[in-house]
């Protein structure tokens, strides 16, 4: 049998409508356009999730929509930081690059000042001519069709290019920590050089997107963790005949581009932190790096069974360079850093997030 390959691909659209009578209506009318309605949801925050994994060509958003059920207002609990739609407008123009238009009953001015910062590709106040919603849908995808085509690969190419950058310097302070014969200022330049290869890393996932997008973050933690490991572990010492030993168990969570360089911090703070400190005069011991989901969120974890702390962590982290820059990275993946350590048997450090 011949098949028409000549037909246009059908533009493809995500509904965001939490009333299921104006959803079916909206669905009718742009089905009626020639448009296929890819999904639908009933929250903001389920409206991001779909977006990542439908990758649709456009999203027709509602403003004011249910909070899921454990889901804190301002991004306090399980909501992702997403409390409406124009959070959710913001996130899913941001990072999937897909154009929303918000409907919304509410033309009020704290509506339209917040909904100019997402800067959507249009807001129609409800209700809503069909002619008006069809405008609207064309215009954007019209839009995004004219968009630079080569605006993705001068992203690719910037990301290349900042890696490399980081990857010479990470070489060059490894040559200075080489050459100096302070004990400090051979762990300063370590500490150093550990910060700039997790930059390189991430510009290094951030710059083959399709090969992320397939794999997950698994792979970036695991070549992180083993750089690390290798830079700042004496020969002699590496596995599996050394006297350390790492071990890595990275899942393949989908972590949008924005939390790589964070993780990339909270790992290397935490490898560097039980490299330097946990396995004194030559100890045996085994650092384990844990990347994997957590019911609707992500935890990485780096343990060891070295020495433990030697103190309060609450107390050291006043003093403490180290401890601060895990606390900052876990602030920045939207979690809290947590630290079980106990003396003698180890320390773990983890920070649970929303991966989206």
């Amino acid at each position: 049998m011949h098949s028409d390959d000549s037909s246009p691909i059908r533009p493809r659209i995500l509904l965001a409508e939490d009333e299921s009578v104006i959803a079916m209506q909206i669905e009718e009318l742009i089905t009626a356009e020639g448009y296929e309605v890819v999904g639908i949801a009933g929250t903001a925050a389920e409206a991001v999730r779909l977006a990542t994994s439908l990758r649709p060509d456009l999203v027709l958003m509602d403003i004011v929509m249910p909070v899921e059920p454990g889901q804190a207002l301002n991004g306090d609990g399980g909501g992702e930081g997403i409390d409406d739609g124009i959070d959710a407008c913001a996130r899913i123009q941001r990072d999937l690059n897909i154009p929303v238009v918000l409907l919304s009953a509410h033309g009020e001015e704290q509506f339209l000042r917040r909904a100019r910062t997402a800067l959507p590709s249009a807001y129609l106040l409800k209700p809503c001519q069909n002619t008006q919603i069809r405008a609207a849908v064309e215009v954007a995808l019209a839009m995004r069709a004219h968009n630079d085509p080569a605006a993705g690969f001068r992203l690719r190419e910037a990301h290349h290019r900042i890696k490399n950058s980081f990857s010479l310097l990470h070489g060059m302070l490894r040559m200075q920590q080489l050459q100096v014969a302070d004990p400090a200022a051979r762990r300063s330049l370590a500490d150093a050089g550990a910060r700039v290869l997790a930059l390189a890393k991430a510009h290094e996932s951030m710059s083959d997107p399709a090969r992320e997008c397939r794999s997950g973050a698994g792979p970036f933690v695991e070549r992180l963790a083993r750089g690390l490991f290798e830079g700042n572990t004496p020969l002699g010492q590496q596995g599996p005949n050394g006297l350390l030993r790492l071990d890595v168990v990275a899942e393949p969570v989908a972590l949008d581009a924005g939390r790589l360089v964070p993780c990339g911090i909270f790992l290397a703070e935490a490898m560097t932190n039980a490299l330097k400190y946990a396995f004194a005069d030559g100890q045996p011991g085994v650092i384990r790096v844990v990347l994997r989901a957590d019911g609707d969120r992500a935890l990485l974890e780096v343990s060891d069974d070295g020495a433990g702390l030697p103190g309060d962590p609450e107390e050291l982290g006043r003093n403490s360079f180290g401890l601060q820059c895990l606390h900052a990275a876990a602030q920045q993946l939207g979690g809290v850093l947590d630290i079980k350590t106990a003396p003698g048997q180890g320390s773990c450090f983890s920070v649970r997030f929303p991966p989206i």
